[in-house]
């Protein structure tokens, strides 16, 4: 939890504790393992690449006592009741996470849900291991046995401290590439700037390139600047702390798929699994519209761009 909210006091909040709980459980694993898990600044922590190590595999052994689990159970005769899993993006998780859990517990009263946050490209991958019953996830490519219906087109925005904004006019992709820009792991925000850059003959002032979405708002608070979907940052915008600004000239968008496996029919005509699901759809494209254009007419919202 402290990887995911990039602070003590944000993972003490999310779990309930006294900061200096997390504080000295923190230090006791440091000193257990023997490096340092994580860097100390004034807005928070960012993993250390050991941090990085050993969150990816808790993830990963999570995911296996989960599977170990529901094995034992089956073979015992009893299976637990297997929840709905939905992936989310870490700025989807941010932006409607919350949301969703709420949803389900009135639109899902036969079985009960799971959220699972990771970026796209390991969205797709625990998919396709039937780790997870669906995906929304960004620019994902046509691949078989897997069903994607387009969401929404979502901006990358131009995103800053507070602090260092002029103003909040919009700039062009040009403009944008001149700065220092640091990225999070998602594979396809990287590869879409660098292909429209290539395309204008310009080029990126890319300085780094993390996989960890709080260590890139944490380097963005502390002077340094991205290009992000709104969700990434619209907590910390409303709290004053990042300033957004539109690019133009072009307008670097990317596309979010909602994925499933291959089925006879789409989930969204389950008689169960379809209402919750347009709910959730339905969230995504609120939280997201005023910086993202729907694809799918069934989604409209009211005073939504299409």
């Amino acid at each position: 939890m402290v990887v995911k909210t990039g602070g003590m006091s944000h993972a003490a909040a999310r779990l309930k504790l006294a900061q200096t709980a997390i504080s000295i459980q923190i230090r006791d694993l440091e000193r257990e393992i023997g490096v340092s898990l994580f860097e100390r600044h004034s807005r928070g922590v960012v993993p250390t690449k050991a941090g990085e190590v050993l969150y990816e595999r808790y993830n990963e052994l999570e995911r296996f006592l989960e599977r170990t689990l529901e094995d034992v159970r089956s073979a015992a005769g009893s299976p637990a009741p297997r929840p709905f899993v939905i992936g989310l993006t870490p700025s989807h998780m941010r932006l409607v996470g919350a949301d969703v859990l709420i949803a389900a517990g009135t639109k899902l009263p036969a079985t009960s849900l799971k959220l699972v946050e990771e970026l796209s490209f390991a969205l797709i991958a625990a998919l396709e291991r039937k780790e997870i019953d669906l995906a929304f996830a960004y620019d994902v490519e046509g691949r078989p046995g897997l069903v994607r219906e387009a969401v929404i087109e979502d901006e990358l925005l131009f995103v800053t401290a507070r602090a260092n904004a002029p103003d909040d006019s919009p700039i062009t992709f040009a403009e944008a590439l001149s700065q220092e820009l640091f990225f999070a792991g998602e594979r396809g925000i990287v590869t879409l700037v660098r292909r429209m850059a290539q395309h204008l003959s310009l080029e990126p002032h890319i300085v780094s390139d993390m996989q960890s979405v709080p260590a890139i708002r944490a380097r963005i608070a502390e002077g340094g600047a991205s290009l992000l979907p709104y969700g990434s940052v619209a907590d910390g915008v409303s709290r004053g702390i990042f300033a957004i600004r539109r690019i133009e000239r072009p307008v670097p968008s990317r596309t979010l798929y909602m994925v499933s496996r291959r089925e006879e029919r789409s989930l969204l005509e389950d008689e169960l699994i379809g209402p919750f699901l347009q709910d959730v759809v339905r969230h995504i494209c609120r939280a997201s519209a005023p910086y993202a254009i729907i694809v799918d007419p069934r989604f409209e919202i009211a005073g939504a761009s299409s």
